[in-house]
């Protein structure tokens, strides 16, 4: 009978853990980005750009294996020569940057391998902003803008999580009295999120 007792014991611990890993709850997050992104055209001229950073925040909500949020991410990367678009010859600019701003809708769906560790997939949908400074130079658009993504989550504990994985995000092309093609970037993201 003890071995019994001791055994439903143990079994009803693991499950109370196993749910609290697992439970339904509001969210905030915070997130880092390391930036690779592709060289834009304007008007007929390549900009060679630099790999940068981002960062931004999240609030969301876990239930099951799925988790929806709010987000808002800036990121930044700078521009360091220009050329005429199939030239191999570029000049040098002072000083230059593209800043990309989003503010999306993101849903994940999660892929436990056991209570603390397993992989996610992602999409996002929602509105950016796009700011190119070249020296005194400043132009801005806004658009459509929509990501995707894959990774992995560890658990600390039943309240902090971490996420680490790469995401392709992308906006309209821009329009800045000259049109700016190939907005898009290939990001390595981590993450740390609070559940309360």
């Amino acid at each position: 009978m003890k071995k019994i007792v001791s055994v439903a014991t143990l079994s009803a611990l693991m499950l109370a853990g196993t749910s609290c890993l697992a439970a339904d709850g509001v969210y905030v997050k915070g997130i880092l980005k390391y930036v690779m992104p592709a060289d834009p055209e304007i008007a007929y001229m390549n900009l060679d750009s630099d790999n940068g950073y981002g960062w931004g925040g999240a609030v969301g909500m876990t239930f099951n294996q799925f988790r929806i949020e709010g987000e808002i991410t800036t990121q930044k990367t700078d521009l360091d020569s220009i050329g005429i678009a199939g030239d191999n010859a570029n000049v040098g600019i002072g000083s230059g940057d593209v800043r990309m701003t989003t503010y999306m809708v993101n849903g994940y769906f999660d892929i436990p391998v056991n209570d603390l560790f397993g992989f996610y997939v992602t999409a996002g949908l929602g509105y950016g902003t796009t700011t190119v400074s070249i020296q005194q130079i400043d132009g801005d658009d806004s658009g459509f803008a929509w990501k995707g993504g894959a990774g992995m989550f560890y658990s600390f504990n039943p309240n902090m999580a971490m996420d680490l994985g790469w995401e392709y995000v992308t906006m309209d092309d821009a329009d800045l009295d000259v049109d700016v093609n190939d907005l898009y970037t290939n990001n390595i993201v981590a993450t740390f999120r609070y559940t309360f």
